[in-house]
């Protein structure tokens, strides 16, 4: 009985101290992301700052040059904003939640290309690393923005084009 006891007493600490390194490995996981996602929106908040002083020294040089106007700018800043939700320190509490990440992605991924979403589950590892899946989600999301902005600016520079064949 008494080595029973023994047996018992020697298990719990190592399992205790096991749980605690899986813990403490998946907070540095999760931190890791965070801080990635981070990096990521500082970027894209870089490019938009840019892309906004690109617009402003084209308008000065060329008054004829078509402006974006405020509906596009308004659609820009929502773009934006759904991307800072998705990459807040929160989202990848969400995505790890037990409604899956298809649900979680489907608010930010409205206007966003849906078409171009790949089944997230092929994604996962084999033991359900959601994790990874949020980081790539982010990935994927920050993709599609880029290049949803890259077809404006390319309509953008289509109009301009013919208003320059169209002129004097």
């Amino acid at each position: 009985s008494r080595e029973g006891q023994g047996l018992c007493r020697s298990r719990f600490p190592q399992r205790s101290a096991r749980e605690r390194q899986d813990g403490e490995r998946a907070l540095r996981e999760a931190r890791s992301v965070q801080d990635e996602q981070q990096q990521r929106l500082r970027a894209l908040q870089e490019q938009l700052e840019q892309l906004r002083q690109q617009e402003q020294h084209l308008h000065q040089a060329n008054p004829s040059f078509p402006s974006l106007g405020r509906p596009h700018l308004a659609r820009q800043r929502k773009q934006l904003q759904q991307l800072r939700d998705e990459l807040s320190p929160a989202a990848p509490r969400a995505l790890l939640g037990t409604d899956g990440l298809g649900s979680a992605l489907a608010p930010g991924a409205r206007g966003l290309l849906p078409e171009l979403l790949p089944p997230l589950g092929m994604f996962l590892r084999s033991d359900g690393n959601r994790l990874g899946s949020a980081a790539l989600c982010g990935h994927l999301l920050l993709l599609k923005h880029r290049a949803r902005m890259d077809h404006d600016f390319l309509e953008n520079e289509r109009i301009f084009l013919e208003s320059l064949k169209k002129g004097p």
